[in-house]
């Protein structure tokens, strides 16, 4: 007895491989898109963040745990394990060197790791969250302007 009830048929007798993929990717198709459930887009972070005393709070809290063992709690690049690597840490108090850094790099740097700027020995940071890369940027960016008033992530 067949089972399908005539559904091949009716289906132009397309073959059971490409419906079960077509089932399966109806569901996830259906699902995908750019907005919101009410349909709006997305809303994004903002570009320009505001140093705050508690955005700076939180940076020196998450250097302090992330940053700190190879850039010491200060930021000079001499933490407890700098003495190991080759190349130094970076001293992130170095006025002229940071002053040419985009903050969307230094943010890069944070979260795809110092690879990406030549420093092979800084590891990526995939579990740190925007707001605590936008704190880490704002605490690093004061080690080297301590006036700084924001922080320009546009493109992050």
């Amino acid at each position: 007895m067949n089972r399908n009830c005539g559904l091949i048929e009716r289906l132009g007798g397309i073959p059971r491989p490409l419906l079960f993929v077509l089932f399966l990717a109806a569901p996830l198709a259906a699902g995908c898109g750019t907005g919101n459930a009410d349909g709006a887009a997305p809303k994004e972070a903002p570009a320009i963040v505001d140093i705050t005393p508690d955005l700076l709070a939180l940076g020196k809290e998450t250097y302090a745990r992330n940053c700190a063992p190879c850039h010491g709690l200060g930021g000079k690049g001499d933490g407890p394990s700098a003495a190991t690597l080759d190349p130094p840490p970076r001293d992130h108090t170095n006025t002229e060197y940071m002053s040419k850094l985009a903050d969307k790099k230094i943010a890069d740097t944070i979260k795809m790791g110092g690879i990406i700027s030549g420093y092979p020995n800084m590891p990526s940071n995939p579990h740190l969250k925007r707001h605590e890369i936008e704190a880490l940027v704002a605490f690093v960016r004061t080690l080297s302007s301590p006036d700084a008033k924001a922080v320009d992530l546009t493109g992050f």
